[in-house]
């Protein structure tokens, strides 16, 4: 047990680490500036979670009968389309920004210029938090006096890859799921990681479902019994996780970290066969999900930059929230030998998730 839970936690932690590695950096661009991007890089990898979380909740129509128990083992991959790994990052838009933040310092005037590491200020393509970037991207904020035009200052600030630099092309979560038969063809579930540090890496996971079979409501009392059954399910999950990190190479400060958040509602209509070996199951699920991403902690800015020419404290600066919503689809199996099962099944959506498990019954 304590080895799937750092097995957990290194799963969550390796993904908020690598999403902050170099997120705070971006703030030598001003807070405004900072946001932008962080909405931009985030957002798919929160939608990602949101996905991740609402899948798994079931693997069989049936409930269990009353007093009857069930553990399992659950582990799950969320692929993220192509098209949420990149985003664009259009240089000029951001130079309209910061040119309005510095305007509204009491610095000396200056003109903003800001492009890619190569001189580059067409739109580009950057990595999200799922992504990767060809090649190291960076972006160059330079200020010019805005009468002499001589260069005043240049921050050079490293845009940060996402899960794919790391080899990952999938969000994955890993937990434990019990379910006990409450009678009335009512089945309570839970799923629960106990708050678990590993390494920086603080994480916790908790959900509760109700599964109601409704099949024989369906059929008379002399009809014999179908080859089917069909249930509804709710089923409520809450993930937080934590990373606590050094000050960045532009930044310094104290007590930061980044605080993930992720709650995932999940509706599903489920049917699957009623045999005593191999069984097939599918549903039609809705998901509806909330994800708050916090950069928290003091960013000092000791060394000149392009906004803070002087040392600067912000505090607690940015806050992405993400919130998505849409319907998937459910096909799997699972194969009963004795007291214990395993199934396999594949979500299909937005952002497609597999799911796999090994559970035993009491």
């Amino acid at each position: 047990m304590k080895k799937f839970l750092l097995f957990f936690s290194l799963l969550i932690g390796s993904y908020i680490a690598t999403a902050q590695d170099g997120f705070s950096d971006i703030l030598a661009a001003g807070v405004e500036a900072g946001e932008r991007y962080s909405n931009s890089y985030m957002t798919p990898a929160g939608e990602a979670l949101s996905f991740n979380l609402s899948a798994g909740w079931y693997d069989d129509a049936r409930v269990l009968k009353p007093g009857k128990f069930k553990i399992q083992i659950k582990a799950h991959g969320t692929f993220a389309p192509d098209d949420k790994k990149n985003f664009f990052l259009n240089p000029e838009e951001y130079e309209a920004i910061i040119q309005e933040s510095y305007d509204n310092t009491s610095n000396p005037p200056a003109n903003i210029e800001v492009s890619f590491g190569d001189g580059s200020t067409a739109p580009r393509s950057i990595a999200t938090a799922l992504g990767e970037n060809a090649m190291d991207q960076q972006l160059v904020i330079r200020s010019r006096e805005a009468t002499s035009g001589i260069l005043l200052q240049e921050d050079i600030i490293n845009l940060p890859n996402g899960l794919g630099n790391e080899g990952l092309d999938l969000v994955p979560t890993a937990f434990l799921q019990a379910g006990v038969g409450l009678g009335g063809g009512l089945e309570l579930k839970a799923r629960l990681v106990p708050k678990t540090t590993f390494e920086e890496a603080e994480t916790s996971l908790y959900g509760f479902g109700l599964q109601w079979e409704f099949t024989k409501l369906l059929q008379s009392d002399d009809e014999s019994s179908l080859p089917i059954a069909a249930s509804l399910l709710a089923g409520y999950t809450r993930l937080d996780a934590s990373y606590d990190f050094e000050d960045g190479v532009v930044v310094d400060g104290s007590n930061q970290s980044i605080e993930t958040q992720v709650s995932s509602l999940n509706l599903s209509a489920i049917i699957s066969t009623d045999f005593k070996t191999l069984n097939f199951y599918g549903g039609l699920n809705y998901n509806n999900g909330s994800t708050q991403t916090d950069l928290l902690g003091t960013y000092t800015f000791t060394s000149n930059t392009v906004l803070f020419p002087i040392a600067a404290t912000v505090e607690d600066p940015i806050t992405v929230d993400t919130d998505v919503s849409g319907f998937l689809g459910t096909a799997g199996l699972k194969l009963t030998l004795g007291a214990f099962n395993i199934n396999a099944d594949y979500t299909f959506g937005e952002y497609s998730s597999a799911t796999a498990g090994i559970f035993f019954r009491i």
